[in-house]
Order: structure tokens, then C-alpha cells, then sequence
């Protein structure tokens, strides 16, 4: 079966120990460990398995260990076995990898911060086929700042084979943070008007308000500007995000540039009521990226309503049952009452 190694194991193992590098960040004092060599890997968890059927939960686990349980288990290993010869190949290649689904959040603090490690030149970068052209061309554009000429290697939804390649570890909450925040230095700065923001998820197939429009109008009557971040490039978000005072948003990926706001800064979120144990680890997602980057956060409760019908793309990724039971993957509502309460409670003077 495929066996797990320890960091401590690993420093006293001497054959497996040379197959990793440190690089690192000396202005943010940030580090990360690379692998580098032979190892099969799928594109949707990114979790390298060597020739020798080894894996290091440690560095390469994104989410949870139960997302990787399965690659432990015995079928798993004969399948792999007996399917080793007739899996796809890349060879010399960089693994920062990407979201399967082209979730913002996920490819904005899981997957990006990887990618300013990188200072090979030239490069192969690999990345799955579904992330954005917006999110191309931000990381296009910060690798155009460290003079890096690169080509894109774009996977689908697969199990692969690199050779002669490496992948970065996932990182910490709080390395992304830091990272992310150092981005601010890097970037062209533009005065922004949107300094009380409110973001729709038009584009998004739940957690959308289906009485939205009763929201907006009391907002903009209130000096709000009404944007959907999937209008605007990455650098642009950016920019709005550093300057705005009040941020009033439904639960969302929209939500994950608040990294890059000021301290002080208020955040309002609404958001169903999470039950479902599947929901729990994902509910406090923003209030602790609020407590982290010193961000005054609010949550406003909505109820939830089913979605009549889902996308392809939520039915591909999101197990059926989970989809039916969660209140993350449903619409909300929000009572007249609580609309009041929220118009009333940003109301509230900001300090300047």
C-alpha cells in the first residue's frame, strides 16, 4: 500500500531526503519545501505519490486527511499498480496546480502563493484546464515581475505521471496571508471611489439572495456600489478591496480579497444558517480571515431556499447528497426585518 512518511521520518531518511529542496522568501521571511523527481499525481487533489509508493501528508494534504483516505487503501494501490504504464506523461515541469472547479478562494490561498517560489527560467507551470483567463493573466503578470518567461501545461480532470518535475507544498493559512498581503508592494496602486462595496454572485449557481433586489435598493440609497468581482481583473479587485471602508457580501469566493484590505476595515457577511457537519469546516471561513488580517466582521443570518436546478459544473464536483442536504449549496432569502437590521448596522459611523 502506498505508506505515508513523516517529516521526522523523512530528515533521517538520506535517499528520500534528497529529493526535496527549501527555497524561500527572505523579505517576508516565508519558506516552502519542494519535491522534485518522479511521482504520479490526480488533478483535483494534487497529492504526489512517488515511484515507490510513498506520500507526505504533511506537505501535500490541501484541505483535510480525510480528502486523501482513499489513496491508502489497498484497491487504490492495485489500481495504480496495474494502470502505471498506460498513465499520461509531463516531464520537466512545475506542479502549482489549480482548482478543478476554478474556485477563486481555493486558487487565491491554495495554489498561488506556490507560485512565488518560483525563480527557474524558463519554465513549464501546470495548471488545470478550468482556470479562469482572469487568474491566467494575474499570474502571468507576477511572474512577468520577476522577469520569468513561463508556458502553461494545462491538465484535465485525470491522473498523471511527472517525471523529472517538481510540486510545492500546500501552504498555511497564515504563509498565504503573508504572502498574499506582500502582493499590495508589488502592484500598481489606483485610487478606487468604491469605498462601501456590496458583491453580488450573479454569476454564481447558490448562496445567491433571491430577493437581492430589495437589498441593493436601500444599499445604494446608502452610498453603496453594487460590483460583481467576476466583472473586474484581478488587479482591479485588488485595488477595490484596498480601498474600501465597509464590505457587505453574501458567503462567497467574492469574499477571499478581503486579504487585501486595510486593518480596520468592516466586513459584513450573509450567510445561511450551517447545520450540516459537512458545513462546519467551511462556516467561519471569512470570520477567521477577519481575525487574522485585523478586520472588523459581522455575520447577518439568511434562510435558505433549494436551488431548482444546478450546473453541470456543481453536479461534476459536489457529491449529490451533499448538494441536497447542505444549506452551503442552496439560495437565501432575507426577511424585510433583517434587511432593516443590516441597512441599520452599516449605518453606524466608520472611523476615517
Amino acid at each position: 500500500m502506498i505508506e505515508n512518511i513523516s517529516l521526522s521520518d523523512l530528515e533521517k531518511n538520506q535517499d528520500l531526503n534528497k529529493y526535496f529542496l527549501t527555497a524561500k522568501l527572505e523579505n517576508i521571511n516565508e519558506s516552502c519545501t519542494y519535491y522534485k523527481g518522479n511521482f504520479f499525481l490526480d488533478s483535483f487533489n494534487y497529492y504526489p505519490i512517488t515511484e515507490d509508493f510513498n506520500s507526505f501528508d504533511e506537505l501535500f494534504v490541501r484541505v483535510n486527511k480525510n480528502s486523501i483516505s482513499h489513496y491508502h487503501t489497498q484497491a487504490f494501490y492495485k489500481k495504480l499498480k496495474d494502470r502505471m504504464n498506460k498513465i499520461k506523461v509531463f516531464r520537466d515541469s512545475c506542479v502549482i496546480g489549480s482548482n478543478p472547479g476554478n474556485n477563486y478562494f481555493s486558487n487565491l490561498f491554495h495554489f498561488l502563493p506556490r507560485i512565488f517560489f518560483e525563480n527557474e527560467n524558463p519554465i513549464k507551470i501546470v495548471v488545470h484546464r478550468n482556470l479562469s483567463n482572469k487568474f491566467r493573466s494575474f499570474m502571468e503578470h507576477l511572474f512577468s515581475l520577476k522577469n520569468i518567461k513561463f508556458n502553461y501545461v494545462y491538465l484535465d480532470d485525470d491522473f498523471y505521471k511527472f517525471e523529472d518535475s517538481k510540486i510545492p507544498q500546500f501552504l498555511n493559512t497564515l504563509s498565504s496571508i503573508n504572502i498574499l498581503k506582500s502582493i499590495r508592494n508589488i502592484i500598481p496602486k489606483k485610487k478606487s471611489e468604491f469605498t462601501k462595496i456590496y458583491i453580488r454572485r450573479e454569476d454564481a449557481n447558490y448562496r445567491n439572495i433571491l430577493n437581492e433586489a430589495d437589498l441593493i435598493d436601500k444599499l445604494k440609497k446608502n452610498g453603496f456600489k453594487v460590483i460583481s468581482t467576476s466583472q473586474y481583473e484581478i488587479l482591479d479587485q485588488i485595488n477595490i478591496f484596498i480601498n474600501a471602508k465597509i464590505i457587505l457580501s453574501p458567503y462567497g469566493s467574492g469574499l477571499a480579497n478581503i486579504v487585501f484590505c486595510n486593518p480596520g476595515t468592516k466586513v459584513y457577511e450573509i450567510s445561511p444558517e450551517f447545520t450540516n457537519v459537512n458545513d462546519l469546516n467551511l462556516s467561519k471561513r471569512y470570520e477567521i480571515l477577519c481575525k487574522l488580517c485585523n478586520l472588523n466582521y459581522h455575520r447577518f443570518i439568511a434562510d435558505s431556499v433549494d436551488v431548482k436546478k444546478y450546473n453541470e459544473s456543481s453536479k461534476k464536483y459536489i457529491h449529490e447528497k451533499i448538494l441536497k442536504e447542505s444549506n452551503y449549496y442552496k439560495n437565501m432569502i432575507l426577511k424585510v426585518s433583517e434587511i432593516d437590521k443590516i441597512i441599520k448596522t452599516i449605518q453606524q459611523p466608520t472611523d476615517e
